[in-house]
């Protein structure tokens, strides 16, 4: 009889420290997932949502560098980017574009203008580049 609640507890520990070793990793996964989404979200203070902090140097290099180097920076960190700072962002990048290459200009501004919706932040600077480059 000893020896059955041996082997009973012995199985018991067992199971319940694998129910806690569960229980742990799946809270650490969710913690860090948690941290991840809100890190990411974070924007620069002052600036609209959408773009981690982290980039904000890369793009004020780029935007120093002109349109070519805005262009770059927008195809390598386009994925990192979401609206209403992708728009703003590319919304610079027509106005710097817009005194060499006003065709481009016109291209890159329908395509923003496909994406944002009327109650975007960046809706009423869209509107007047429009009319600029009608």
């Amino acid at each position: 009889m000893r020896q059955f609640l041996t082997v009973v507890l012995v199985v018991g520990a067992i199971w319940l420290g694998l129910r806690f070793y569960n229980f742990a990793k799946t809270e650490v996964r969710e913690a860090e997932k948690k941290e991840t989404v809100d890190a990411w979200n974070k924007p620069a203070p002052g600036k609209l949502p959408g773009m981690p902090a982290s980039l904000e140097s890369g793009l004020e290099t780029a935007k120093q560098d002109g349109a070519t180097g805005l262009a770059d920076w927008l195809a390598r960190n386009r994925a990192q980017v979401r609206d209403p700072r992708l728009a703003e962002i590319e919304l610079d990048y027509v106005v710097l574009v817009g005194g060499s290459d006003r065709a481009e200009a016109k291209r890159a501004l329908e395509a923003i203008g496909r994406r944002i919706r009327s109650d975007s932040p960046v809706h009423a600077r869209y509107e007047q580049l429009k009319k600029a480059y009608e």
